[in-house]
């Protein structure tokens, strides 16, 4: 026993004295903090992700309770479609239509749910991103019941009149939109955006942020957008002296990368469907393949201008269009792996990729836009139209899965989350490594540039991305193989980070740290 108690007492000695040398170690930053603006998203249909309580709808007590599969997989961020009370029916489903700014949907929960989510999310990294709809508010939002009540409404210039008894909808089915010319509205808008920070909110997707001034009487289409940047910029300047680190982000659902340039002056970032299409057409359609990295890289450098500091929003799927896993441009038989390399060049590219809840799954889901089998309801339900494309989550945990939406055509064949996490092949293992990797890597989570690889060619596209703080930097160069066969290239190297060589399988990509 004294051998052991000697023994013990010279190894805390030594450690002391090792513990009182001069540290020789490199210096090391927080990245993150010094870049509070990139992430990596998880989007989340709360009413299809899980169920705590059984009643076949999701809720927030369901995201709490399975945050740790969203951080295992790789995201730090959260991005959660509506969940403030809305008019909830079977067309108007998705949250769009809101009756009350400043509570949580009964549905969904409490705001003590949400408080605490919130809460738990923080403590393990992950920040919340909220849906917010300012564009309009439900026909029965109490300022619109109040407004075409009568004229002489306090609410009456809340709204855009089209005739006497109705206000201008640029989206059908009840919702109004805001005279965002009012400052009453604003300041309405700055008072909900303060009550959701202070709730803990890191952030805010603007939905339909190209339409917020398009029912102005007598405005023509420039004058409108110059009046969108502006209504953004004035509300980004309120967010940010109340938080410089809070995301602003914007949905301007048009395919041409020249309409978002004007966005950046007034949000963070720009949801960018061109990049998507890009990915879509010539990675998943095989099409004009040597163009991809010049064109993704042209669009990229017109942000600059801009905004110097641009966070574009990359994804292949989400909400408002068809899941990818059903596009046209995977379905022949080498689409499993075109959509894996669609995904490496998402997670790979600048800015903040954003993952949609169930493509790690392979989900599918597809718009009908109001198909009926000659009157005959198809899912016993009600006539269909994008609610599949918004489908419950598939965990293979009957006691999380909701109910509410019963499946229909290929939209619950996929594998369950324990399916896939039992094949190690699976879409939801190359997500994670993905993930993950980017997360791990500094030149690819937080390097803000984009510069085409010298040799890229039809069948062998890449890129450097570099990210330099003080004294730290790290290059890594991306190498993708577009083609069916093996491709070696000949380039020299520090590191492998992603491959076995620089031998490229068919379908596949290398990252070298240089």
């Amino acid at each position: 026993m004294k051998k052991l108690t000697t023994l013990f007492t010279l190894t805390l000695l030594i450690f002391s004295l090792i513990a009182c040398q001069p540290s020789q170690e490199i210096e090391t930053y927080d990245f993150k903090a010094l870049n509070p603006l990139n992430d990596i998203y998880y989007q989340v249909f709360i009413r299809s992700f899980a169920d705590s309580d059984g009643d076949g709808i999701g809720d927030i007590n369901g995201l709490t309770d399975n945050l740790d599969y969203i951080k295992d997989l790789g995201a730090t961020a959260i991005w959660m479609l509506p969940f403030t009370q809305t008019e909830i029916d079977w067309l108007s489903y998705h949250g769009y239509r809101v009756t009350d700014y400043y509570e949580v949907h009964p549905e969904y929960g409490t705001m003590a749910d949400l408080e605490n989510l919130i809460d738990k999310a923080d403590e393990m990294g992950i920040k919340i991103v909220m849906d917010l709809v300012i564009n309009h508010t439900s026909d029965t939002h109490p300022w619109y019941q109040s407004a075409v009540s009568s004229t002489s409404s306090p609410f009456r210039d809340y709204y855009l009149w089209t005739t006497p008894s109705s206000a201008f909808e640029s989206f059908p089915g009840g919702m109004k939109d805001l005279n965002l010319s009012n400052p009453e509205v604003v300041n309405e808008i700055k008072d909900i955006v303060s009550f959701w920070m202070d709730k803990g909110i890191k952030g805010f997707r603007f939905d339909a942020a190209k339409h917020l001034f398009l029912g102005d009487p007598g405005t023509n289409p420039a004058v409108q957008l110059t009046k969108n940047y502006a209504f953004l910029r004035d509300l980004q300047l309120f967010a940010k002296a109340i938080d410089p680190e809070v995301f602003f982000l914007g949905e301007v659902f048009e395919y041409s990368y020249d309409v978002y340039k004007n966005y950046y002056i007034g949000l963070d970032s720009v949801f960018d469907f061109y990049t998507a299409s890009e990915i879509w057409s010539k990675v998943g359609n095989r099409s004009n393949m040597s163009l991809l990295v010049q064109n993704i890289n042209r669009a990229f450098n017109s942000y600059k201008t801009y905004n110097p500091n641009y966070v574009p929003s990359l994804f292949i799927s989400n909400h408002d269009i068809d899941r990818v896993a059903s596009r046209a441009e995977y379905s022949d038989v080498n689409g499993i792996n075109d959509l894996k390399q669609s995904v490496s060049f998402m997670m790979t590219l600048p800015g903040s990729p954003h993952i949609y809840y169930g493509d790690e799954l392979l989900m599918k889901g597809s718009n009908f836009e109001g198909t009926q089998n000659h009157g005959k309801d198809l899912t016993g339900q009600g006539v269909i139209y994008d609610q599949y494309r918004r489908a419950p989550f598939k965990w293979g945990d009957a006691s999380k899965e909701t109910t509410w939406l019963n499946p229909f055509g290929d939209s619950n064949q996929n594998d369950s989350l324990i399916e896939a996490k039992n094949d190690v092949n699976s879409m939801y293992h190359h997500y994670k490594t993905m993930s993950n990797l980017r997360q791990n890597t500094p030149a690819l989570m937080y390097g803000n540039t984009l510069i085409p690889y010298e040799n890229n060619s039809t069948f062998i596209q890449g890129y450097y991305r570099t990210y330099t703080y003080e004294d730290f930097t790290q290059t890594v160069l991306v190498l993708h193989n577009m083609s069916d066969v093996e491709r070696t290239v000949d380039i020299e190297y520090d590191k492998i980070l992603y491959g076995s060589s620089l031998s490229i399988p068919a379908f596949g990509t290398i990252i070298l740290e240089v």
